[in-house]
């Protein structure tokens, strides 16, 4: 026989649910075992049942309760507990004592667990840990007493369980934190956070997994939204821990960075600026998953955007045009020590930092923009241009970003997470021929690099230069401004130089 409190009240014997009739009877036997194998007054028991006016009959209901449920009890089978080892109801005076092995109710083994399992946090081993936590929460089938809380019996008891249930929940995400599985907890994470927004260590464990999930402006966003939910509720700002973090976050902090190395997961295809795109599946299923190597590399990302624009221009010129466009941007990057990305349509991309990342990555990301700016410039302005000018907008961003190798890939990874996300909308926002940068990709190239204020965010940094006298984009002597064909309907942004 097995009673189960977490949950609806269900009493089992060899997996068969055993009837319990009524309210009273139900209630009588969860506050006994609640209590189990101490001794429950009667008093404390028609309190418990009627916590409103007690009836005049209510004492000769809890004894009919009683009498009922020592039958059913009786018929179970016999407990290995030691002396008198029977499930049994006795009278002990001032009540009732509730004779059971605890092993019997799922509330004790899921406590046991519970501190078995935050022992194992404690000790650093995650592995047994995790396990061991995920087998207690698994003991839950909804809300403790569900049943009897409907028909009005509401006590203190199941609040304090709901507690341990929430701590054992943030033990098992500490442990798979800790063991680099943030990906995969990462919507468990979300919906319980959702659920309890003032957990301030709950809502922790939120930021460092989309952090490290290459989702800084999410981690971000969520620490605003926890700081909200605590200043409207209580007046309280977020402690100096959940601070610290947030800290960390906007300075990217090695600390941060997942204990694992490479790990095989499962991501969706590429994101792009509104998270990741569907594909087409039968029926209409969600996203199209991949496998494959994936590795968490600081970069600095650079995508061009070259689009023939204006009348005149058969599918021929279009594609000598970005077949043109696609040279420039691989050579002018490998000449500054970049690989080529991924192109889509008329987006190129370039990656800096892979396969390991340097100190100027950022730097060299900028000067290979200019490069590639001024060439397709070049190409715009020759005889040989096209009969429209181009639209050419190039935008760079540095921070950390999943790089997924698929099977049998051999060329540059795909570019997945937060960095990815800013550095389009950079390129979406970026006027005709200037190179816009992130903040990050400005503190990291400015002793190289100078700027103009775009403002940032969301529009960015306009790089002008390369520092040094007389110096152009890639070092050498400066060939004069190059001018651009701006539409008559652009509005330009205003700037102040630095």
């Amino acid at each position: 026989m097995e009673f189960h409190l977490l949950g609806p009240l269900e009493v089992s014997e060899d997996g068969a649910a055993v009837p319990l009739g009524g309210v009273i009877k139900r209630g009588a036997l969860a506050h006994l075992l609640i209590h189990a194998n101490s001794v429950v007054s009667a008093s404390r028991l028609l309190a418990a049942l009627w916590p409103g006016d007690t009836p005049l009959t209510a004492r000769k209901m809890l004894q009919n309760a009683v009498r009922d449920l020592r039958r059913l009890l009786s018929s179970g089978p016999v407990r290995d507990r030691g002396p008198g080892g029977r499930v049994a109801l006795v009278t002990d005076a001032p009540g009732y004592r509730l004779r059971v092995d605890p092993e019997a109710i799922d509330l004790f083994r899921f406590q046991q667990a519970v501190e078995r399992g935050h022992a194992e946090v404690a000790a650093g081993s995650y592995d047994s840990a995790a396990r061991v936590l995920r087998e207690a929460l698994g003991l839950w089938r909804g809300s403790a007493l569900a049943d009897l809380v409907e028909c009005g019996l509401s006590w203190p008891e199941p609040t304090a369980w709901e507690n341990a249930r929430l701590n054992a929940l943030e033990d098992l995400f500490e442990a798979e934190l800790a063991r680099g599985r943030h990906q995969a907890v990462l919507g468990e994470l979300q919906a319980v956070a959702a659920a309890e927004p003032t957990r301030e260590r709950l809502s922790c464990q939120l930021m460092l997994a989309l952090y490290r999930c290459g989702r800084q402006t999410d981690a971000l966003a969520a620490y605003r939204r926890i700081r909200a939910e605590l200043l409207e509720r209580y007046g309280l700002e977020p402690t100096p821990g959940m601070r610290k973090l947030e800290r960390a976050i906007l300075e990217q902090a090695p600390e941060l960075d997942p204990p694992c190395g490479p790990a095989l997961i499962e991501v969706a295809t590429l994101p792009g600026a509104h998270g990741a795109r569907r594909a087409s599946a039968p029926g209409g299923a969600g996203l199209t998953a991949v496998r494959g190597r994936a590795t968490r590399n600081r970069i600095s990302l650079v995508w061009v955007r070259y689009a023939l624009e204006g009348p005149g221009h058969d599918p021929s010129s279009i594609q000598d045009g970005l077949r043109e466009a696609e040279r420039a941007v691989r050579e002018e990057g490998e000449r500054f020590g970049g690989t080529m990305g991924h192109a889509a349509g008329s987006v190129f991309s370039l990656l800096f930092g892979h396969p390991e990342a340097g100190p100027d990555d950022a730097a060299r990301a900028v000067r290979a923009a200019f490069a590639v700016r001024d060439r397709l410039a070049a190409r715009g302005s020759g005889a040989a241009a096209p009969a429209a000018p181009a639209g050419l907008h190039v935008a760079v961003a540095t921070g950390d970003a999943y790089l997924l190798l698929r099977p049998g890939e051999t060329d540059a990874p795909r570019v997945m997470g937060e960095v990815a996300d800013r550095c389009l909308r950079l390129l979406a926002l970026a006027p005709q021929g200037q190179v816009r940068v992130c903040e990050v990709t400005r503190r990291a190239s400015e002793p190289d690099i100078a700027y103009r204020v775009g403002p940032e965010p969301p529009e960015g940094w306009e790089a002008v230069r390369v520092r040094g006298h007389g110096c152009c984009a890639d070092g050498g002597p400066a060939a004069g401004p190059l001018e651009w064909p701006v539409p008559e309907h652009a509005e330009l942004p205003a700037r102040a130089a630095l």
